[in-house]
């Protein structure tokens, strides 16, 4: 057990002998003073006798007692794990006493109970007993948006900035932490805009900025913000790496041009060659999906020229050699995916349904493919890679239920393309021409859609 906390007089405090050092700090900050018991001199007096006691006035608690009671039992409700009750106890603490540890224990419990009547309460007395701690201003900020006070929320957020203790950029990026937890995306990302305007010469601002805005939905100005910091900080690794993630994403989803979330990729690789494989990843998945294979498989080479070894894309260019016919290759590539990681569930499949659909080893695809569903059993690619096997198979109707349940979970071309087909050669030609047509609306397996049609000489826009 450690030694009971020394004070000032000299003397030790037994009251608190079982409180926790830092609790007991707290507590003894309060106390002017507490005398401990002194070592006898003289024999003890004779005491009174009842008669002669002097009668006992009547005794008020101060602030100062009435805080260190309220304290106390706010420290014992917190050990029996009542923390409704320690929360009220440092609420009225905090009333009667300026010590901004009271302050700050109390704001602590009510954001742990999300109490927030009392963190706004607790946070604006800490900010008036210590207004050059941050912490105050950061969470009154964050308080503030929760409540859809935005301008209180960017002042107190510009406060914190201000008085930040190291750079703006430091405050930027503690501020994107704090606003990525319970606050409004929205709002959020309103508010670290009008912030990133005033700071306009701040990279981390702007990254910031890019990330709430990704988090509220707002591919154009993540993106808008992201190419800003690389602006500021082309060397700046981090920075780089928000262009790449939000202009992927923003090209991934359509609300940026393939070519132009192409033109950010190709600045950070050029800039940057460190992050060669990445970019080119995410290069070839764009190419891939604006149906442009040759290209695609340009950028993986380029990945794989800086790092041979990158598992992920070995499978994108494994992925792109299938679609071009490229068989053997796309096998080797795979193959060499499963090397590394043998119970990688996507490699299985894809290994396993290009061998299906070029009708080689259909053991091993069988094999492989159900390794796969083990893993995954609702995942639709999955499903309909059983699906196709088993249409490869000769068992069109085993195959159906398959393929329905892929296309209900993802109603991609490609899956579409294969329910369609199973379909007409079980001489369900009407429900094929519907599936068909649903299949068209789908983004992505366009390709397999139209060559299915192609095969079969089937005109949707006809009928």
């Amino acid at each position: 057990m450690p030694d009971p906390i020394e004070f000032s007089r000299g003397g030790r405090c037994p009251a608190f002998r079982r409180l926790r050092p830092g609790v007991a700090l707290a507590v003894c900050a309060l106390v002017v003073g507490c005398a401990g018991p002194q070592p006898d001199t003289d024999p003890p007096a004779e005491a009174p006798t009842a008669a002669l006691a002097p009668e006992a006035e009547p005794w008020e608690p101060s602030p100062r007692d009435e805080a260190i009671r309220h304290v106390l039992a706010a420290e014992i409700a917190v050990r029996r794990d009542r923390l409704d009750q320690a929360l009220s106890h440092y609420a009225r603490a905090m009333a009667v006493s300026r010590d901004e540890r009271v302050a700050e224990r109390a704001v602590q419990l009510s954001f742990v109970l999300e109490e927030e009547g009392v963190a706004r309460e607790a946070a604006e007395r800490w900010r008036e007993l210590a207004p050059e701690r941050v912490e105050a201003h950061q969470l009154l900020g964050l308080l503030a948006l929760r409540r859809g006070d935005e301008t209180a929320a960017r002042e107190e957020l510009e406060k914190t900035i201000e008085r930040w203790p190291g750079t703006a950029g430091q405050a930027f990026l503690q501020l994107g932490m704090l606003l990525g937890h319970g606050a409004d995306a929205e709002a959020a990302a309103r508010v670290l805009a009008e912030l990133a305007e005033v700071h306009a010469d701040v990279p981390e601002a702007h990254r910031v900025l890019a990330a709430a805005a990704e988090r509220a939905g707002d591919d154009d100005k993540a993106v808008a913000a992201a190419a800003r910091a690389f602006e500021l900080a082309p060397a700046d690794r981090e920075a780089g790496a928000t262009l790449l993630r939000v202009a992927f994403q923003a090209g991934h989803a359509g609300a940026l041009e393939t070519d132009d979330a192409l033109a950010h990729l190709e600045r950070v690789r050029e800039t940057q060659p460190a992050l060669t494989s990445r970019t080119a990843l995410l290069e070839g998945h764009l190419l891939r999906e604006a149906g442009r294979p040759e290209a695609a498989l340009g950028a993986y080479q380029r990945g794989l020229e800086a790092d041979g070894d990158d598992q992920d894309i070995l499978y994108g260019r494994g992925l792109v050699r299938a679609e071009t016919g490229d068989v053997d290759g796309a096998v080797e590539d795979l193959r060499r995916v499963l090397e590394a990681d043998p119970g990688d569930a996507h490699a299985q499949n894809a290994l396993g349904y290009t061998l299906v659909d070029a009708e080689r080893d259909l053991a091993e695809a069988r094999e492989l493919i159900e390794r796969a569903l083990q893993q995954e059993p609702d995942n639709a690619a999955f499903l309909d890679s059983k699906g196709w096997l088993l249409y490869r198979e000769g068992d069109p109707e085993a195959a159906l239920d398959y393929l329905r349940r892929a296309f209900e979970k993802e109603p991609h071309g490609e899956i579409g393309a294969h329910l369609g087909e199973v379909l007409w050669e079980l001489g369900e030609r009407e429900q094929a021409r519907q599936v068909w047509r649903r299949a068209l609306d789908a983004e992505r397996g366009r390709r397999v859609l139209e060559r299915t049609l192609e095969d079969y000489e089937v005109d949707l826009d006809d009928e």
